[in-house]
């Protein structure tokens, strides 16, 4: 089973619990957030790095990756409003964030979870956390899929699903990721 029941793909995921990160660290000012993450990673055990304290870290090291890349609109107010950051931070979407979509097999849909990621997070990392985060109950049958035109593409364990999208989108293609049971055929609508 994937979800538990009762439970629904998209509820408090990184689109919320991101931009809410970065308006306390700009509203507490601190400076040595990067170095904090940086020092929690170094403390966390291996047992964890696939549970909700690895989830929250990341979301902390996201929202930490996305101020440092924070551009202001110019219609942005110098107010510190969670509002006026979460229009700042969809500025910024690919920087510290991934979105996923995933199938949902028991109604025939399709949803959109994102996640929080540091650069170079491997395909490994987020396959676990995905696995983590969707109750997975068998996650070694379970991938992270790029997806080009409609055509899926296994990713390997070592593969960076950031660095592939940004070298895709650089040839003008558009590439999303999908994570999805290995032996699930899709028909995959043509996203852009």
């Amino acid at each position: 089973m994937m979800y538990e029941s009762g439970e629904t793909p998209g509820s408090g995921d990184a689109d919320d619990l991101v931009p809410i990160i970065m308006w306390v660290l700009s509203q507490a000012g601190l400076v040595s957030a990067e170095v904090e993450a940086d020092y929690m990673w170094g403390l966390l055990l291996p047992s964890a790095s696939s549970g909700e304290a690895s989830y929250y870290l990341e979301a902390f090291h996201s929202a930490i990756h996305a101020l440092k890349n924070l551009m202001p609109s110019p219609e942005s107010s110098p107010g510190n409003s969670l509002d006026s950051v979460k229009q700042d931070f969809s500025v910024v979407s690919d920087h510290g964030i991934m979105k996923i979509v995933i199938p949902d097999e028991k109604n025939g849909s399709i949803v959109t979870r994102t996640l929080p990621i540091r650069p170079g997070t491997t395909t490994r990392e987020v396959c676990k956390m995905m696995a983590h985060k969707l109750k997975v109950t068998n996650p070694q049958d379970y991938g992270l899929y790029k997806l080009v035109d409609g055509i899926e593409s296994l990713l390997t364990d070592n593969e960076c699903p950031q660095k592939v999208k940004t070298d895709l989108t650089t040839h003008g293609f558009h590439c999303t990721f999908a994570f999805k049971r290995i032996d699930a055929k899709i028909a995959w609508p043509i996203l852009s």
